[in-house]
This record gives structure tokens, C-alpha cells and sequence, in this order.
């Protein structure tokens, strides 16, 4: 391998390292950081003497408003069904314990469930009188189901600090084949006087959180990750939260999101000038948070209903699509764009698409999405083998040259300009390229992104087995067995499982660095290249999807099938012609 070859590796690797960089630099400007009041005392009920005056409220915050004593109420759950939902409610604060998306499973086969909440006792669509830092709401609320479709309302009287009494009610509305719920937050006074609601600037606080599922053990960025997006004004704007903190934005959304790697929460409120505010600090109970709060600003009305819809489903495009049109969707909404929330990768968001429809089409005639990267592979390897073979003539035409560059070094080291002049003589006497063998890597080098894009994120990788009792999961990392974690130092990352496919990886790159070398290198730089490179990916593709790092061994496989047969033309051509500088010779 000589010197140039070296650069180009080192070009095509910091092409990959800047590709990887720049998708995460590639965004809007990030929103100012509005910080969180203090914590508030909870939300107490409070047993009055009669049930139409409040009780003798604590001071301060959200603790001002007392319910309104109802006997004989029990703490209860239950279940309600869709044809894609799995929906259990709690009457405590007229919460939702958790929301089952029947037609997707767990590799176990159970339903994906989207309420990830652990041990914090936080619930989504909680209620908080206050901002986002108020406590939830945890009253226990009277409920009733709709005699006719998929309706259930939670109420119950309460009364503000001033003693005016209101009815407070949160109605739940779904649609049979929907991904979508519908929230309608009602307060009504009976005296025509509007609740004196006003804690700060808001009203009251609606919560999503504290984390969406499916649950899993951490973010990593590739096996799960949490990514913010809100749309404003006809685009999409990424919110930038900081570590273990919050965000709030100011002004009319559309919508505002918390994806997930394959599922997404999306909030769509009405168009009441809400505060948003995501909010990623830690609660007890739970490791990451990702939570989301709409803030009401003081009602000035003796009845006023909130209109708040949840997507709450996979990201995938064909069902996101769905809310673009009334006739596609039972609660005939239009134009929302929710598919905006599915990541494209700037120049080569279509290549992604072409190397998709591929890898269906793969699927299709063998229904093994393992197998279907391994064709796929094959299909670019086959694309690619003219620039790839003249990659490999060129670098081991510039190998043969090796004994004459270097009684030039030696003869010129002292002029490197008359160097300079006579390596470019012997380039061209000779008919080589000192490109030749850099342009090709380079040029395959958007291949490579759109698959890593599409390898890392494509939707029905998820759960998709390739061999039973080792891939079982090509969006996730194969695993032999597991131990317990520790972490590397160097490179930053944890390590608890045993992996058979990045070793296969390792050894298959090791094979292709030896059978393209005309023999062992002693250069420094060159064993540099050689031994540790590999060695270097080998931990940054460790715990990547096994969709990712099967693709990148396949190719190292079909790479050295055709080193090896390059390598018998190339001897072929040495016998018949007397040496390989001789043989460029006579093509000129």
C-alpha cells in the first residue's frame, strides 16, 4: 500500500467521520432557553362540609385550587380498544397508564407499548394547575364511557383560592383506525363567573411524558435515540434542549414532536397561544426523560374548552401521510405535515430512497431482510465493479512503481521541487494516476451514507430476523451473550454484550487489507493503515444496528473475491507481458 493510497483512505475516512458530524451540526438556529419556576407543593384533595364550598386551601401556587368533595369515589382503571389501540386509563387525575399499539410487537410478541413511565408515578396527559413545574394532578375524577363510540370523560368539581367553583373535565375521543387522540380540557363555572385560574401567567399545564416507549435500556443515538422538532409558520425547527434541562417556546406551533428512533409522540394543539415547554430533567424513577407541557394562559371565560390532539404511533411515512388529507383520517384533519418529523439527509435523501426501494424489492422476492441486504450488497458491488477494478489496477500499478519513486526520493531529496517535476514525468511515462486509486473510494462515498441512513432508520428493519438465535433483530446489535458493562475509556462506550458480527467484520477487513498487498507492509504509516484503522472501526461499529455491520462485512466479503481475481489477471498479465509496467506500456 504506499503513500497515496494512505491518503486516500485517510480522505475517505474523514469524508465518513465529516458526513457523521455534519448531520448532527446540519440544523435552525436553537431557541432560547426559558428556565423553569421552582417546584410547587402537590396538589392535595381536600374533604369539604358541604360539597358546594371549597376547603380552606394551602397557600401558594397550584396548591390554591381544592376539589370539591364527591362521595364514595374508588380509585379505578380500565381498558379501552381500537383497531390499533390498547388504551388503560386510571381515574386518578383522569390519566392514561398505558397506550398499546397492537399491530407492532416486541420481539417477544408483545404489543409495543408508549407509556414509559417506570417508577417515576408520572402519566401522560397529566394535569397541572400552574406552569410545567407545577405537581400533576391527582385527584380521583368521576368517569363515564360514551354509550355509542370510542369516548371517555373524567370530571369533577373543584374550587379555585377566591372560592368560585368549576367543573373540570378531560375527554378523551378516538377513531376506530386512527394513530391519533383526541383531548378536549373543559372548565365551566354554573354562575356565569370565570375561575379565577391564574398562577404566574398560566392556567393550567397539559403534560406529555414523562417518557415515550417503547422502553428501552439507554440512548445511544443508534439502537434508540430522542430527537425534538416543533412546526412553526409552514416549517420544521429542531429544538435544541440542553442536558438534564428545559426549553420553552414562545408563539404559535403547529405541532411540536418527541421521536423516537421508530416511534413518535406528535402534539397538535388548537390555536390558544399555549407556552411549549420540553423538559428534559431527570425525575426519580426513571433514567431519561422526554417530556412535553402546553401552558394555558388565564381563561377569562365562565366556559372555555382546550381542543389537544396526540399522534401517538409509528414513524412511518405512508401512516403519517394519513393526516395530510380529510379523507384519510377520521378526524378530517389536513395539511399537519407530520411526515416532516421522518429524518432526510440532505443531497442524498433520494439515493436513500433509490437503495430503499431496492431492498424492498429484495424483501419481496425473498422475504429475509438479512438476505436483502446481502443482494442488495451484491447489486452495488456489481454497479460499482468497473471503478472499483480500476481502483484496485491503479494502486497496484503505483505498487510496481515503488522501487523507481523511491531512486527518486533518494536521488532528488534534497530538491523536492526537481522531485516533484520528475514523479510527475514518471506518472505520465507510465500511463498511472495518482488519483486513480483515491477518486473511486470517493465517489462510492454517498453510497455509503445513504446506507448507513437507511440501515440505521429503516422502519421494518425493526424486529426483522435474519438467523434465528443470533440476528434476531437487524435494527439492533447481535448478541452471543451478556455480561456485565463496563466502558472504554478511549472511545467512550459501553460494552455488555458479546458480538459476533463486528469480530466477522474485523477479520474480513484484516483479509482484504492482505490480499490487496503485494506483500507485508514495514512502512510505519502503511501498518498504521493496515492494523489499526480496522481496528478503529471495529469499535465504532460495536454496538451499530447488525443491518449496518452485515452490509459493511458482505462488502468486505465480495471486496476480496475481487481483489482475488484482479490479483490472477494481474499475474496472468505478468507471465504473458514480463512484468506489470511493461503490460501498461503495451495497452498505451
Amino acid at each position: 500500500m504506499d503513500k497515496r493510497t494512505i491518503i486516500a483512505v485517510v480522505l475517505a475516512v474523514a469524508v465518513i467521520v465529516g458526513g457523521m458530524l455534519l448531520q448532527n451540526v446540519i440544523s435552525p438556529k436553537k431557541t432560547p432557553v426559558a428556565p423553569l419556576p421552582p417546584e410547587k407543593p402537590p396538589v392535595t384533595e381536600q374533604p369539604l362540609a358541604t360539597p358546594a364550598q371549597p376547603a380552606a386551601a394551602p397557600a401558594g401556587g397550584a396548591a390554591a385550587v381544592a376539589a370539591v368533595a364527591a362521595p364514595e369515589i374508588a380509585e379505578q382503571s380500565f381498558t379501552l380498544e381500537t383497531e390499533v389501540y390498547r388504551v388503560t386509563f386510571s381515574n386518578r387525575g383522569g390519566a392514561v397508564t398505558s397506550i398499546q399499539l397492537k399491530e407492532y410487537k416486541n420481539l417477544d410478541g408483545s404489543p409495543v407499548e408508549m407509556v414509559f413511565s417506570k417508577a417515576s408515578g408520572l402519566y401522560p396527559f397529566s394535569l397541572h394547575f400552574g406552569d410545567a413545574s407545577a405537581p400533576p394532578l391527582d385527584t380521583l375524577f368521576q368517569f363515564e364511557r360514551a354509550a355509542v363510540g370510542n369516548a371517555v370523560t373524567f370530571y369533577r368539581s373543584f374550587a379555585s383560592a377566591s372560592g368560585v367553583p368549576f367543573m373540570l373535565r378531560k375527554t378523551y375521543q378516538f377513531q376506530p383506525r386512527d394513530y391519533l387522540i383526541e383531548l378536549r380540557v373543559s372548565i365551566e363555572n354554573s354562575v356565569n363567573e370565570y375561575p379565577d385560574l391564574k398562577f404566574g401567567d398560566f392556567a393550567y399545564t397539559l403534560g406529555f411524558g414523562p417518557q415515550i416507549g417503547p422502553p428501552f435500556e439507554k440512548l445511544d443515538r443508534y439502537n434508540e435515540t430522542r430527537t425534538y422538532l416543533y412546526y412553526a409558520e409552514g416549517k420544521k425547527h429542531n429544538a435544541n434542549i440542553p442536558k438534564d434541562g428545559s426549553l420553552a417556546l414562545k408563539g404559535r406551533v403547529t405541532w411540536a414532536a418527541i421521536m423516537g428512533k421508530y416511534f413518535e409522540a406528535i402534539v397538535v394543539p388548537d390555536a390558544t397561544p399555549y407556552t411549549v415547554t420540553y423538559v428534559n430533567k431527570l425525575v426519580e424513577g426513571l433514567k431519561d426523560r422526554s417530556s412535553i407541557y402546553f401552558s394555558r394562559p388565564e381563561i377569562k371565560s365562565s366556559k372555555n374548552t382546550d381542543v389537544f390532539r396526540f399522534y401517538i404511533g409509528p414513524k412511518k411515512r405512508e401512516i403519517l401521510a394519513r393526516y395530510n388529507s380529510k379523507e384519510k383520517n377520521g378526524f378530517k384533519l389536513a395539511d399537519l405535515k407530520f411526515e416532516e418529523t421522518i429524518p432526510s439527509t440532505p443531497l442524498i435523501g433520494w439515493l436513500a430512497e433509490v437503495l430503499k426501494f431496492f431492498l424492498e424489492k429484495f424483501y419481496w422476492l425473498i422475504p429475509n431482510y438479512g438476505v436483502a441486504i446481502l443482494l442488495l450488497t451484491l447489486l452495488i458491488k456489481l454497479l460499482f465493479w468497473p471503478l472499483t477494478n480500476k481502483s484496485y489496477q491503479s494502486t497496484s500499478k503505483m505498487q510496481a512503481l515503488q522501487p523507481k519513486m523511491k531512486e527518486l526520493q533518494a536521488k532528488y531529496k534534497e530538491n523536492p521541487q526537481k522531485l516533484n517535476q520528475e514523479m510527475a514525468a514518471l506518472y505520465k511515462r507510465e500511463g498511472v494516476s495518482p488519483l486513480g486509486g483515491c477518486l473511486p473510494l470517493l465517489l462510492q462515498m454517498p453510497i455509503f451514507f445513504a446506507l448507513y441512513n437507511l440501515l440505521s432508520s429503516h422502519f421494518e428493519l425493526r424486529g426483522a430476523s435474519f438467523i434465528a438465535g443470533w440476528i434476531g433483530d437487524l435494527s439492533a446489535p447481535d448478541s452471543l451473550f451478556h455480561f456485565t458493562p463496563f466502558t472504554l475509556p478511549i472511545f467512550r462506550m459501553e460494552i455488555g454484550s458479546l458480538r459476533l458480527l463486528p469480530f466477522l467484520m474485523l477479520g474480513t477487513t484484516f483479509l482484504q487489507s492482505k490480499v490487496s498487498q503485494s506483500s507485508t507492509p514495514t512502512d510505519k504509516n502503511m501498518a498504521l493503515m493496515t492494523y489499526a484503522m480496522p481496528i478503529v472501526f471495529f469499535f465504532i461499529l460495536y454496538n451499530m444496528p447488525s443491518g449496518l455491520v452485515l452490509y459493511w462485512t458482505a462488502q468486505n466479503l465480495l471486496g476480496i473475491v475481487q481483489q482475488l481475481i484482479t490479483n490472477a489477471q494481474r499475474k496472468k498479465q505478468k507471465e504473458q507481458g514480463g512484468g506489470e509496467v511493461a503490460v501498461v506500456r503495451k495497452r498505451k
